[in-house]
């Protein structure tokens, strides 16, 4: 079933899948204590259904709203929800390699580009790329099946995970320019049937986004509310200097180029085993047949160029000529397609021992890569007294900072007001009945209204922290004016109790009565 000499390698490609996935969800949700700033995020918008957030589209946190569900409200369906994402886009990616040629050079590919940072330590931050890479995966395996079959079903599979990408991040429209150049160029436009399927792709897809689009434009136009997904993208691509413009490019370079390193490291360490084992064996050199390139389709080396080179270029040739600041985070579904470049470098119908050394190789890779970074950013900075978000001591500051409001309300907590991270942390150990109040904003949160925030009062909570204190935002401190007790929690933000202390100034605005009664009751409220 698991052979490499199987009729279908999909059983293989799940396991190795499922191992990849045990692997970075494991690691990480045992020995973290804290998770990424932009998981933190999540756990905050996704305890409440909205048609949007004041930063993004909706989606990874419908997503995160369906598995808090299930399973509550815990660091660890953070790196589910990111890996989820990994794993589905390798295998879409898998199954369009074997539309374009065999299983065993798609497996290849696929494998190889495992490795790579942005599905493996990014890929663990549950964030709007990440949670992007499975959406546009699909996009482009049913953008190949419906330009070379030229089946209705196809175009409206195109439209499906086109809405989705959307519904995740507006960087989707660097996708539909790239899939647009490669119809023109194709001459697929001539072809009416083409024409036929965009229309019914591009009806669902506007079925699917129109919601959000309408709670858009109630956002930014009757509301005129800056607190919106167009307004924070805009601000986010804002005009910056020339000088600061290339030095923002070259720090995208470098960085892409450290962040697929993993890629190539793998493919060295199995080129180097492979000629390790034809010395020992005395294994005959392969007669050259050729790379798998140059067996596939002319049409299909091209859509793979285009694919896996036009958004980067085009991304950073674009900000160049505007002079915009670029991130490389923002790049991280362009690599989707890297793995396919391999076919330019390994031969056609190559010894089956090169897939199962690439197969062990990569499988080891993910492990320890995955195990040295759970330790590395858990334990071992505890021990090396090295504070962070991973190792954030969110446990204990939680239930300093519950055990403070019960002591002076007897009433559930309800607000937290705070940044998104250490609200988030005093809230997912709260229970779900408990919101933050974002920056003490009520744009930034609309599921808070005014009056249920006078009804059920507030905890307030500043990190006050000296090695790593935040950015106390002035509706914060205004917030703990308000309040009618005050205190300070210090605990120990690594294994060393005299070394670094996490700093926390809280205040209690205490309810004047009237409070809704919340959907998700916590047990640390005893009516």
């Amino acid at each position: 079933m698991f052979s490499l000499d199987a009729p279908s390698l999909q059983p293989l490609l799940l396991l190795i899948l499922s191992l990849n996935l045990l692997f970075w969800v494991a690691f990480p949700s045992l020995l973290l204590s804290g998770p990424d700033a932009d998981n933190m995020e999540e756990l905050v918008w996704g305890n409440v259904f909205q048609w949007g957030y004041y930063k993004h589209p909706p989606l990874p946190s419908w997503v995160h709203y369906a598995l808090m569900s299930v399973f509550g409200r815990h660091i660890w369906i953070t790196f589910l929800a990111a890996q989820l994402s990994v794993a589905l886009a390798l295998y879409f990616i898998w199954r369009l390699g074997c539309e374009i040629t065999s299983q065993r050079n798609a497996l290849l590919a696929v494998v190889l580009m495992m490795p790579i940072a942005y599905f493996t330590t990014r890929g663990v931050m549950s964030n709007h790329n990440t949670l992007q890479l499975w959406s546009v995966a699909g996009s482009i395996w049913m953008l190949y099946r419906a330009w070379r079959y030229q089946q209705l079903h196809d175009w409206v599979l195109l439209g499906m995970f086109s809405g989705f990408a959307t519904l995740t991040k507006y960087s989707m429209a660097v996708w539909f320019l790239i899939f647009i150049v490669h119809l023109v160029r194709s001459g697929s436009l001539r072809d009416a049937r083409t024409w036929k399927g965009i229309l019914a792709g591009t009806a669902l897809l506007v079925v699917m986004v129109l919601p959000h689009a309408m709670w858009l434009y109630h956002m930014k136009y009757v509301l005129h509310d800056r607190a919106n997904p167009l307004d924070y993208a805009a601000d986010s691509a804002d005009i910056i200097s020339r000088a600061d413009n290339l030095l923002a490019i070259w720090y995208v370079l470098t960085t892409t180029l450290a962040r697929l390193a993993p890629m190539l490291l793998a493919m060295l360490v199995v080129g180097g085993l492979m000629r390790r084992a034809r010395r020992r064996q005395a294994m005959p050199v392969q007669a050259a047949s050729g790379s798998i390139a140059t067996h596939l389709r002319p049409e299909d080396r091209r859509f793979i160029l285009l694919l896996a080179l036009a958004p980067f270029a085009l991304t950073c040739a674009v900000s160049i000529l505007i002079g915009t600041r670029m991130i490389a985070d923002w790049t991280t579904t362009y690599f989707l397609m890297t793995g396919l470049l391999v076919f330019w470098l390994y031969p056609e119908n190559s010894d089956r021992r090169l897939l199962k050394t690439a197969l062990i190789t990569v499988l080891v890779i993910q492990f320890l890569t995955a195990a040295g970074y759970g330790v590395g950013r858990g334990p071992l900075a505890s021990i090396l007294g090295k504070p962070g978000r991973s190792n954030f001591p969110s446990h204990a500051v939680a239930r300093a900072a519950r055990q403070a409001w019960y002591t002076h309300v007897h009433a559930p907590l309800r607000f937290i007001t705070s940044d998104t991270w250490l609200g988030g942390n005093i809230a997912i150990h709260a229970g779900r009945q408990a919101q933050v109040l974002i920056n003490g904003d009520l744009h930034d949160s609309p599921w808070v209204k005014s009056e249920q925030l006078k009804a059920c009062g507030m905890l307030v909570a500043i990190n006050a922290s000296p090695d790593t204190p935040d950015v106390v935002m002035p509706k914060v401190a205004a917030a703990m004016k308000e309040a009618k007790w005050t205190g300070t929690i210090s605990v120990p933000a690594t294994l060393d109790p005299k070394g670094p202390q996490v700093i926390v100034k809280w205040g209690v605005v205490p309810p004047v009565g009237g409070c809704i009664p919340s959907a998700h009751p916590h047990p640390d409220w005893k009516p």
